[in-house]
């Protein structure tokens, strides 16, 4: 109780729906928000799917998601141990797979369903634990029962995901997954439920498109028709569709004082923006790939923008470091990371949590504090090193401002801004993909016209590459950054599938190539002309490297206007608060802040802190400051 006090926010998981036993946690979270009601206090329910062990939330069998099955091509008794199958390369040793027999149809009957483990995998025929995860063996016959594998993930604990699409089966009360778990959800956070009296939810691993999307020769069975669709129906993402339709159900059920987080972290990132009220990135930036900060930022601001009102996202960054790891030979010299991923946050108004270890890690090395035991580390940053002065910043006085080092630097790209004409962009189609590229003189995002690229038919097996806008290839040099700049506009049409669509955004990839290196970031884009700035790092020298806009995976109509591809970086950024200022350099090089001409009339100091003496010395920063490459540093007025 005592580590809440000084925080704004409280996140925990305290349901078993990933791990058998944290719902102790849930009295702890009631107890916290009865002792210091203005703090927000939210569930971390796991919204991918659940653990097989659990029953929180109960599942009804067909709103599990599937991958495409097979049939039995034998009768099956209780007693036997052998599946003869039509397929077998459609099961995999290990995985939990669902038995269902099919009605007159040709239709899953959910009231004769078992789950099985397979134990060994040959031609024709699968060896299986009959009777798994709580269920009984059943009877079932050749050509009138489905086999079908779940579409899973292994973590800390296996977990099979959720049928979040909208053509997902539908239970005896007419409710696909989309309803029943949302009228779950609602009735924990009411009178007398588990989590009754917080404040909400923050949904861990929200997607937009399902990461099992394609294994192989197996796809997701949306519809569970026992034909793979990868969650696309008809040309239309009706996995994350729906999985917006959940948070349109369930922002319904719970009104406007619930708060619903969602998670925007790397490509497949939720896209409920006019239902929840912000978003998670985990291990800032997208899973601890720092040479994509700029997609993973960008997307943090938009959320702040964008969101529903009232907003709240966060960063949180899950690594250990110099200052908290069991490991220090190993983590020597990385507190830089919770201070760039700090002064991230800082540069919106949201939320930064820090949790000192990472799960692929060795967990020996997984750091926990000494006096509390538990998987915590309280950073100088927080409270002014031995000032132990919370909200010691006070509030911003300003937004933050970019200082592009690469602005000076020439174009790459010329005709960036589409006045004339269109040369130089070329349009790449691959498949059945169909897509058109023009200016457009009534659209622009500045000056009188843009590049319009409407995307009329995607391909079977849509993958970004299979729509590109290319453009004339230019020199790099190795760990260079370079940065594009650009303004985007997007709809994606989702609204002719229901009007409540009509403001889901749709992601614009970019595509750096050099060498034989390819890099991707995104930006998401709606109906509103957005401006963006993302770096690229060279990975490569290369003569003729290419940046490219792959648009392959949603129709509709993309627009780009004012491109200008420079060398230099973008990440750099400083902010002023009440009580002191932000300076944050996750670009590659050492960046010099002058100080004086950013804040005249202010004299600033260091904080004085314990964990990293050396930063956080107490000194005075004079006129300028040079802030180390992938850093950031909070200073204060001297006294």
């Amino acid at each position: 109780m005592a580590l809440a006090e000084h925080y704004d926010m409280v996140i925990a998981k305290a349901l078993d729906d990933e791990v058998i036993g944290l719902q102790k946690a849930a009295p702890y979270l009631q107890a916290i928000k009865a002792r210091y009601p203005a703090k927000v206090v939210l569930d971390h329910f796991l919204f991918t799917g659940r653990n097989p062990a659990s029953t929180q939330p109960a599942v009804f069998p067909g709103h599990w998601l599937l991958l495409n099955g097979t049939t039995l091509a034998a009768d099956l008794s209780r007693a036997d141990t052998v599946l003869q199958v039509t397929d077998s390369s459609v099961l995999r040793e290990g995985e939990a797979v669902q038995i269902m027999a099919l009605n007159a149809a040709g239709k899953p009957d959910y009231e004769k369903v078992e789950q099985v483990r397979v134990v060994s995998v040959a031609s024709g025929r699968a060896t299986v634990e009959r009777g798994a995860f709580g269920s009984t063996p059943l009877e079932f016959k050749a050509r009138e029962t489905r086999v079908a594998a779940h579409a899973w993930v292994t973590w800390s604990n296996e977990v099979w995901k959720y049928n979040f699409c909208l053509d997902g089966p539908r239970d005896g009360e007419g409710r696909r997954l989309i309803e029943a778990l949302a009228g779950t959800l609602t009735g924990y956070l009411g009178p007398g439920g588990i989590l009754a009296g917080l404040d909400g939810y923050q949904f861990d691993v929200a997607q937009f498109y399902p990461s099992s999307q394609d294994q192989g020769t197996r796809r997701v069975d949306c519809d569970n028709d026992g034909r793979a669709d990868g969650g696309l129906i008809n040309g239309v993402n009706s996995f994350g569709l729906g999985a917006v339709t959940f948070t349109r159900t369930l922002r319904g059920l719970v009104g406007n004082e619930i708060l619903l987080v969602s998670e925007a972290t790397g490509p497949r990132s939720d896209r409920d923006i006019a239902y929840a009220n912000g978003i998670e990135n985990e291990s800032f930036p997208d899973l601890h790939e720092w040479d994509l900060f700029s997609a993973a930022y960008q997307r943090y601001q938009y959320w702040l923008q964008a969101a529903r009102q009232p907003r709240l996202s966060y960063l949180q960054l899950k690594e250990s470091t110099e200052a908290f790891t069991r490991c220090p030979d190993r983590d020597r010299g990385t507190n830089w990371k919770y201070r760039l991923a700090l002064a991230a946050a800082l540069m919106g108004n949201g939320y930064f949590a820090y949790i000192p270890f990472n799960p692929e890690d060795e967990p020996d090395c997984f750091f926990t504090d000494p006096v509390t035991r538990y998987i915590y580390g309280e950073l100088d940053e927080f409270k002014a090193g031995r000032a132990e002065q919370w909200n010691y910043l006070g509030l911003p006085s300003g937004e933050p401002r970019r200082l592009d080092a690469s602005s000076a630097s020439p174009g790459l790209i010329s005709n960036g801004d589409f006045e004339q004409d269109v040369r130089g962009a070329t349009l790449a189609l691959v498949g059945a993909s169909q897509a058109t590229l023009a200016r457009d003189a009534s659209q622009a995002g500045k000056g009188a016209a843009s590049l319009h690229v409407a995307i009329t038919r995607l391909d079977p097996d849509p993958a970004d590459n299979k729509v590109r806008v290319e453009f004339p290839s230019f020199a790099v040099q190795k760990g260079r950054p370079y940065t594009l700049r650009l303004r985007v506009r997007a709809d994606p049409k989702y609204g002719a599938v229901d009007p409540a669509f009509a403001e889901v955004p749709r992601r614009v990839a970019v595509l750096f190539r050099a060498g034989t290196s390819r890099v991707t970031q995104d930006v998401t884009a709606d109906r509103t002309w957005r401006e963006y700035s993302l770096t690229f790092v060279a990975p490569d020298n290369d003569a003729a490297a290419t940046v490219a806009f792959v648009l392959g995976v949603e129709a509709g109509d993309v627009w780009l206007d004012d491109l200008r591809l420079s060398q230099g970086s973008g990440d750099v950024f400083v902010r002023r608060f009440e009580k002191g200022v932000v300076l944050l350099n996750a670009s590659t090089q050492p960046v010099r802040f002058d100080l004086a001409a950013l804040f005249p009339g202010l004299t600033l100091r260091r904080i004085s802190g314990t964990q990293d003496p050396a930063v956080n010395s107490g000194a005075l920063a004079g006129s300028a400051v040079t802030v180390p490459e992938r850093d950031a540093l909070i200073l204060v007025p001297a006294d």
